[in-house]
């Protein structure tokens, strides 16, 4: 079986397919979160909510379309777009708190969000730009932020999510970083550590 990650994109048609999901996932999140701000919301807390989702899908189509070469999987296409993302963004518009968000709510959440977004798409930036050279093709990326964590994109990742159910301020939302980091630890990258093994060999 051909792993996903060796398959290269050579039409945009999966990316535009994404984006239409995408678009539409936002859409459904952003119109219920608008119908609920009335009588569960405070205005802050749901603009905050709001902005974190409208950044999450321009950062993921960016990414998708921009960020990696590779051809997007049917895993991503279907499971995460159609249900795990919209079963986060369910649980935070449903499990939320009804009070006002609070300063130190809003520089947690905010912080945590910028972080992980931040590790998750600057170190993928920084892998494509040195992949563009010439010179580095078909070598394995160990600089810039992957010097720090090999996974320091999961990392990332997690830490967004975190920052995203802080906003909600409920720690029930807690669920969605801890599942997503078990995900991770458990699945993701014991799966991408031997395709990188194999692929890369002592580089790696």
């Amino acid at each position: 079986m051909v792993d996903f990650r060796n398959i290269q994109r050579d039409s945009n048609f999966r990316a535009n397919v994404f984006l239409i999901e995408c678009i539409a996932v936002l859409a459904v999140y952003l119109r219920v979160l608008y119908h609920l701000t009335p009588e569960v919301y405070q205005q802050h807390r749901s603009i905050l909510l709001a902005t974190f989702g409208v950044i999450y899908i321009i950062r993921l189509n960016f990414m998708s379309r921009y960020l990696l070469q590779r051809e997007i999987a049917i895993e991503e296409l279907t499971i995460v777009i159609l249900i795990w993302i919209p079963s986060i963004l369910s649980s935070f518009l449903l499990v939320t708190a009804k009070q006002e968000v609070s300063i130190s709510e809003s520089f947690t959440a905010v912080g945590a969000y910028a972080i992980g977004s931040f590790l998750n798409s600057y170190s993928e930036f920084q892998r494509k730009k040195w992949k563009a050279i010439p010179s580095n093709k078909g070598r394995c990326y160990t600089g810039g932020l992957f010097s720090l964590c090999r996974n320091i994109n999961y990392f990332g990742d997690t830490v967004l999510f975190a920052g995203w159910a802080a906003a909600t301020g409920n720690w029930r939302n807690m669920w969605v970083p801890l599942v997503m980091g078990t995900s991770f630890i458990y699945h993701h990258i014991p799966e991408k550590e031997r395709y990188l093994a194999k692929r890369y060999g002592r580089d790696w």
